[in-house]
């Protein structure tokens, strides 16, 4: 990510529809597939400047990590203070450390060079039946200015995200868009030039109080829907998927 970006998502991250959203499907997922997350160990894996982690509260281990010292230095201004510098492709932890990881729009990015083997470093460090949240851009439809800001290498479609999640030894437990409300207004923009750079609707370019209140609620209400089904398209991808035995192996 660009340097600059990291102050942008700090100032935004507690109040911006898209951020409320995305912790909204992270918490529901987590609550459902990990009961007891609060006495977790959670690794949050390429942590950005925190937001999500922050929103996380308990008394078991938080822990982020990210490669960038611009970003981290934005966690602690969030006062969170279990941090590492270090790569999701080579994650300096001993296997079976953590309950659960959860990585945001992370493996998407041109930092990584390979998914596979950043998925991989995730089984690694879970404990066997550990649960992974995942968070991905989909559809190459919705390339933009936005993801040349924020280095983005790839977006993804639900089929390939779930063969590679379970070719890297998960058992995936859930796969949905979500996003999918706005997803004609963001592929116009994006496509049809309708906004000069393209950047309506991404996160990073906030709108006005008003305009944050309504798509928030929007966020909501479609929350109805991603709750009781998956959704077949979208702006996002969530997964949340069970570490099998030891990696690479069934069961």
């Amino acid at each position: 990510m660009q340097p600059g970006e990291y102050e942008t998502l700090f100032r935004v991250e507690a109040a911006h529809w898209w951020y409320l959203a995305l912790r909204r499907v992270l918490r529901w997922h987590l609550e459902r597939f990990q009961p007891g997350w609060r006495e977790a160990a959670i690794l949050d894996a390429g942590c950005g400047t925190g937001g999500n982690l922050a929103h996380l509260p308990g008394p078991g281990a938080r822990v982020g990590l990210d490669r960038a010292d611009a970003a981290l230095a934005h966690c602690r201004r969030r006062g969170l203070r279990a941090l590492v510098r270090g790569d999701v492709s080579a994650l300096p932890f001993a296997e079976g450390s953590f309950e659960v990881v959860l990585s945001a729009s992370v493996i998407y990015h041109q930092w990584v060079a390979d998914p596979a083997v950043a998925l991989g470093e995730c089984h690694r460090v879970l404990r066997p039946g550990g649960l992974l949240l995942l968070d991905v851009p989909a559809s190459d439809a919705l390339w933009s200015a936005h993801d040349h800001a924020v280095m983005t290498a790839r977006r993804f479609r639900a089929r390939d995200l779930r063969r590679l999640v379970e070719a890297s030894g998960f058992e995936v437990l859930r796969l949905t868009h979500w996003n999918t409300l706005l997803f004609p207004a963001v592929w116009a923009a994006r496509r049809l030039g309708l906004s000069p750079e393209g950047r309506d609707f991404d996160p990073v370019a906030p709108p006005g109080g008003p305009r944050n209140t309504l798509l928030d609620a929007a966020m909501r209400i479609e929350a109805a829907g991603w709750r009781r089904m998956a959704l077949p398209f979208g702006v996002s991808i969530h997964c949340a998927a069970r570490r099998h035995g030891r990696y690479g192996l069934e069961g």
